[in-house]
């Protein structure tokens, strides 16, 4: 079974964690405080972007890049607005970073762990 951290503590402290550690993090959409779903994009320099969502215990990860109809931006936005349709008491943060493909999960935990009964 898993347990949790309520959503709003979680992601304030991620945002402090981020910002102390010299990365530019802000809130974009604040959700709801105890169980809302939790998306951290990465804004890359390189112009590319990618989407971490909370997994349960892990980060899955969305990945945006430039196309010929497209910007990695307009997709990012895209895809998130159909996940606020799903869940409308979602959080979402953005940080900014020298390169998205920087495994950024692997820095910081999700709010949830494993409890043995």
């Amino acid at each position: 079974m898993f347990h949790g951290l309520k959503t709003g503590f979680w992601v304030r402290a991620t945002l402090r964690h981020l910002n102390q550690n010299g990365l530019m993090a802000v809130l974009v959409r604040k959700g709801d405080e105890d169980a809302g779903s939790v998306f951290i994009m990465l804004n890359g320099r390189d112009g590319r972007i990618a989407i971490l969502r909370e997994q349960g215990p892990t980060w899955l990860r969305q990945t945006f890049e430039d196309s010929d109809t497209e910007s990695a931006m307009m997709q990012a936005n895209a895809y998130l607005e159909r996940q606020k349709r799903y869940d409308p008491d979602l959080w979402i943060m953005e940080v900014d970073v020298l390169d998205s493909t920087h495994p950024l999960e692997h820095d910081i935990t999700t709010r949830r762990f494993s409890h043995e009964d």
